[in-house]
Order: structure tokens, then C-alpha cells, then sequence
């Protein structure tokens, strides 16, 4: 008696349950201020699907008169585009539209999903703030000679500019050009880019017998060289994984049987960065769901003189005199020189078996790491590498190289930069930053640091980005002081000082996560572990100084991050001591996904130094 009485209470309980879900979703589909759909199914996960479904499509209903104009330059179905359109919404944001079970009768759920109305102009407001940003991020790369960094933000904004509501009437006000109209706007601006582009050849080397030829390129932007641009090149019978250039300097390597003369090269300059679209889901999602736009403007000829091609290549010198007219010490210059030459010599012929009494310890793992492990040629030069002395060390830079690895699709040039200490052994090999943000730090007054305080913060900075590419664990251990505050997220709350170095990070934040050394380097490790690759790419830094005799900076660096099972963007900050410029110690380092809502990023302004 007592049981039958409990279960009649229970299914007392479950009736006036879902009579109140009835009545709850009557309101919501009548009071007319929700978008809404309702699904059947077997399960709750699959009633939920359907009904989800079943929001976008009305959701369509609403804006899908906006999508015209797109759908009549690509001669597609209008219904069919915006739904497609909607569910780019569905796989980031829509998700979190709330979910009501209505009923449940012999195994079968109904569930309805809905939304405010209001809701729909907040989800097309945030994706038109990731528009613009986008555009802001291009202007900022192309003024900074980073093409690649340029189109592929004009492109991502364009693409999703043809996702939103009010696609045509979306302007930007451009330094330029003024107020445009982006859905115009930004196909100019690519096309311009490729317009103003300019690949040349730089040298040719022809080894038939091998059947090998590599064609140097000059990559040239409105008369500067690039600082960055990915193509692929037709290699006779295919197109050729995606190289990626650096500082003016590309590279296209002809292996095996090619059907000879070649009377052109033929290049297309990557605009769409497919490969990179993990960093944000939304692109991603938009570059899975809507066709994309096309760019014909992206292929390029280069014609092949027959003369040239006919004529073997003469030896190309791989590294040029280095001035050392500033050291004063013609010994010291002669063994550089030397070494540096075997070093090349080596690398031409794969042979590394004589060089390790060149480095010490650590510099011959880096070297094992960066360059034995990997298939590696070193380019021409146009210029003397670089030279400056730091304490006792001597840095040259820069080397340019190119970089492929056998689990890597993607090839890659970087200017290597060599760190000699006293006794003129290399101690380190790091990625150069590039020439822009070289010439931002050496072109500041005396009041931010002398010559070498300078070359310090970019030593700094390359070596750090160095040591992620690397997986470099004991590096960056080293140069986190063991009291550092290690900030992950995009909310920050008020911190306790340290050491009395800082008061307050910023006003009062309402989330955040906040690491000490061990947990920060703990984390690192586990992500090293589980990754056969890491890469960081430096889209914009901005580099201040504390006022005062203090060698402490606060650096804001936008940053991509790939790994092999993860990749993201955001914004970095770090503020390092390089008062022991033998020992560089980072105090802080925040991470942002975003910019705070005033369009800032966390820096010194948010600390107070004592």
C-alpha cells in the first residue's frame, strides 16, 4: 500500500511537471517575443536536435531576405544559403538557446528550443565586432609589410561579412579611402594587394643530373619586400605543398623529372588560410558551410628565359662577408666567419658528424632540434648579416633558410639568427623577428634603452618565441621568475602584489584564472607531450618601457597558435626585467582571447610599478 501510494505521487508530480512545461511553452509560442521550434524524437538528444532544426530554420524565416545580393553572385538557392548561413550561427553560438522538455509519452520526447528575439540582433552585433576587428587586423598587417597576415584578415572578414544580416550596408572608415561599404571594400583591397604584389627571380640553380632546380624569388609589396606571404607553385606536374615566406625571400624547388625548358613559373598566392580557420570556429564554421568567394588575381606567371634555364648555375655564395669592422678583433671576425661557413657547408651536404665542438651543450641540441632533425637549405643573401655585441656575446643575423619536416605539408623561411658567447662557440639559434618590429625597438630615443638594451628586448623576444617553436621546456622555465603571476582567460581580477613590483592588475574583473610558476610549466609540459608540433606566429607587437632607470618592459603581442590537436588567437602581454640582462625574467604574462570591451589590451597601464 505504501509503494502504490508513493508511485501515484510520483506520477502525480510528473503530470503537473509537464502540465507546467505545457503551459510554459504555450507562452513562449504565443507571446510573440521568442523565435522558436519544436522536435519529436526517440530520445531526448535527438527531440532536442530536431527542434534546434527546426529555430534555425525560423530563424532563416527572419533574415533571409538579407542575403540576396550574395546569393545572386553566386546563382544559388536563396532558402537553401540562408540556412546554410544560420547553422554558422548554430555550431558556435546558438547552442546555448534554451531547451524546454515539453512532454515525454511511451518514448517519446518533444522538446522545444527557443530564443528572444532580441537574442538574434546580439548574435549578429558579436559577429559584426569579429568583422571589423578583422579589418582593423589587415590595415595594421599591411601597413607593416605582413601580406599574408593582410589577406588572410580580409579575406576571414569578408567571409564572414557575407554571413551576416546586413551584409550590404556594413561600412568601415577606411585611413585611406574614408567610409566604404565593406561587401565592396574589401574585394578591392584584396585585388589591390595583389595588384601591387610583385615576384621576381633572384638567382636559378640547375643540377639536371640530380634532376633539381630551385628558383629564387624576390617578393616585393609596392616596392618593399614582404615580411610574410604563403603560395604554392605548379611543379610540372602538380602544385606543390605551401610555402611560406619571409623578409622578401621565396624559394621554388623543381625535384625530379620536369619537362624542360620550363617556360614559366606559375604561383598562387594563398588569400583563404583554410589551414588556419581552428583559431576561430566561427570562420571555420562559415569556410564548412557557405561558398566562398574566389580571387582570380592570385595567379601569377613568372616567365623562365630559356638562356637562363639552359645555363648551369654558377656558385652561389651562401653567406656573405660579414662586417666586423665594429668589433675591431679581426681573429674574432675570421673564426666566425669560419665556423659559420662549415656550419653552411653542412647543411648543403645533410652531413652534421664534424660540427659539435663548434657549440656548446645546449647549442648543439638547439641545432639538432631546429636543423639536423629537419630538411633544411640555406638562401642567398642580399645584404651582410647583421652583428652586435651584447656583454660577451656576439650575435649574427640573419641566415635566411628554409625549413620542411617529414610530418609537415608546409614549408616554411626564416632568417636564423646565431648567438656566439666568449669563447666563440654558438650557444643558441632563434627565428628572427621581423625587420618591422626590429625597426620599431632600434628606433626609439635614448630614454628607452641604449643600443644594446635594445638588441637585449629583441634577443628576448625571438628566444621566446624560439622556445615554444622548440617545445624548449627548461628555456622558459628559466626565464619566468619563480614568483611570476600567469593570467589565462579574458577576465582578470584584482591581484595580490608581488614582491611589491605591482599593486593592482586593472579595475575589478569578475572571472579568472590564475597560475603560479609550477602550474603554468606543469601545464606546458602535458601540452609539449601531446603535440608533435607547436608553432607561434607574431601578427602585431607594440614594446613600452616603465619610465625610469628601470630596464623593465611591457610587450602586447597579438599571437596565432598551432599545435598538432589544438590552435587558437589572442592577445599576449609580458612584462620582463632585463635589469640582469644575463638572466631576463618574465614577472607577468597575461592571455586574452579578445579585446577588453574598450578595444584595449592588458599592459603597464594596468600595473603599478614601484
Amino acid at each position: 500500500m505504501k509503494n502504490l501510494l508513493l508511485s501515484l505521487v510520483v506520477l502525480l508530480c510528473a503530470i503537473t511537471g509537464f502540465s507546467q512545461q505545457n503551459q510554459d511553452a504555450e507562452q513562449i509560442k504565443t507571446c510573440g517575443n521568442y523565435l522558436w521550434g519544436t522536435g519529436q524524437g526517440s530520445s531526448y538528444q535527438s527531440a532536442d536536435k530536431n527542434a534546434l532544426d527546426a529555430l534555425i530554420t525560423q530563424i532563416s524565416v527572419q533574415v533571409q531576405s538579407s542575403f540576396e545580393n550574395v546569393v545572386n553572385e553566386t546563382d544559388g538557392s536563396l532558402k537553401e544559403y540562408t540556412q546554410s548561413v544560420v547553422k554558422t550561427y548554430s555550431n558556435v553560438t546558438l547552442t546555448e538557446a534554451k531547451s524546454l522538455l515539453v512532454s515525454e509519452k511511451k518514448g517519446t520526447f518533444e522538446v522545444i528550443r527557443y530564443m528572444a528575439k532580441t537574442d538574434l540582433n546580439t548574435l549578429f552585433e558579436n559577429r559584426k565586432q569579429k568583422i571589423m576587428e578583422y579589418v582593423h587586423s589587415g590595415l595594421i598587417a599591411e601597413s607593416g609589410l605582413r601580406i599574408g597576415d593582410a589577406l588572410k584578415n580580409y579575406y576571414w572578414s569578408l567571409v564572414l561579412l557575407r554571413s551576416h544580416k546586413d551584409n550590404g550596408t556594413i561600412g568601415y572608415n577606411f585611413p585611406d579611402e574614408g567610409n566604404r561599404l565593406l561587401i565592396t571594400a574589401l574585394p578591392d583591397r584584396i585585388n589591390a594587394i595583389f595588384t601591387s604584389l610583385n615576384f621576381s627571380i633572384k638567382n636559378i640553380e640547375d643540377k639536371p643530373q640530380e634532376n633539381y632546380k630551385s628558383i629564387g624569388l624576390n617578393l616585393y609589396y609596392q616596392g618593399k619586400p614582404v615580411e610574410n606571404l604563403d603560395f604554392v607553385y605548379w611543379t610540372g606536374r602538380n602544385y606543390s605543398n605551401p610555402v611560406s615566406c619571409r623578409s622578401g625571400i621565396g624559394l621554388a624547388e623543381l625535384i625530379g623529372e620536369v619537362e624542360y625548358p620550363l617556360p614559366e613559373l606559375k604561383i598562387r598566392v594563398e588569400y583563404a588560410y583554410q589551414f588556419k580557420t581552428g583559431i576561430d570556429l566561427e570562420v571555420r564554421s562559415v569556410f564548412e558551410n557557405v561558398g566562398l568567394p574566389d580571387f582570380e588575381k592570385a595567379e601569377y606567371k613568372i616567365s623562365l628565359p630559356p638562356a637562363v634555364i639552359q645555363k648551369a648555375a654558377q656558385e652561389v655564395e651562401k653567406l656573405s662577408d660579414i662586417d666586423f669592422e665594429k668589433l675591431n678583433k679581426v681573429e674574432q671576425a675570421q673564426k666566425i666567419r669560419k665556423n659559420l661557413q662549415q656550419i653552411i657547408a653542412a647543411i648543403e651536404k645533410k652531413n652534421y658528424s664534424n660540427l659539435e665542438n663548434l657549440f656548446t651543450d645546449q647549442g648543439w641540441t638547439v641545432f639538432n632540434q631546429l636543423i639536423a632533425s629537419g630538411n633544411v637549405k640555406v638562401l642567398p643573401q642580399d645584404k651582410n648579416p647583421g652583428i652586435i655585441e651584447i656583454d660577451d656575446k656576439t650575435i649574427v643575423r640573419s641566415v635566411p633558410m628554409k625549413f620542411s619536416y617529414t610530418h609537415s605539408q608546409r614549408s616554411f623561411i626564416e632568417q636564423v639568427v646565431f648567438t656566439f658567447n666568449m669563447d666563440l662557440k654558438i650557444e643558441a639559434i632563434s627565428f628572427a623577428i621581423s625587420d618591422k618590429a626590429i625597426g620599431d625597438i632600434t628606433s626609439r630615443s635614448d630614454n628607452f634603452g641604449t643600443v644594446e638594451d635594445k638588441y637585449q628586448l629583441i634577443n628576448f623576444m625571438e628566444h621566446y618565441k624560439t622556445a615554444y617553436c622548440l617545445k624548449r621546456l627548461d628555456y622558459i622555465e628559466k626565464i619566468f621568475a619563480e614568483n611570476a603571476l600567469i593570467i589565462v582567460g579574458s577576465i582578470i581580477k584584482e591581484a595580490e602584489p608581488i614582491e611589491g613590483m605591482y599593486k593592482k592588475i586593472g579595475t575589478e574583473r569578475i572571472k579568472y584564472i590564475e597560475l603560479n610558476k609550477g602550474e603554468y610549466i606543469g601545464r606546458l609540459k602535458k601540452v609539449f607531450s601531446s603535440n608533435e608540433y607547436v608553432n607561434i606566429h607574431f601578427e602585431e607587437n607594440i614594446v613600452k618601457k616603465v619610465n625610469g632607470d628601470n630596464k623593465i618592459y611591457g610587450i602586447q603581442i597579438k599571437q596565432d597558435y598551432y599545435s598538432t590537436n589544438y590552435a587558437d588567437n589572442g592577445y599576449l602581454f609580458l612584462m620582463i626585467d632585463l635589469n640582469d640582462s644575463i638572466n631576463p625574467k618574465i614577472y607577468v604574462r597575461t592571455w586574452q582571447p579578445e579585446k577588453n570591451p574598450d578595444g584595449s589590451i592588458y599592459g603597464l597601464n594596468d600595473f603599478e610599478i614601484n
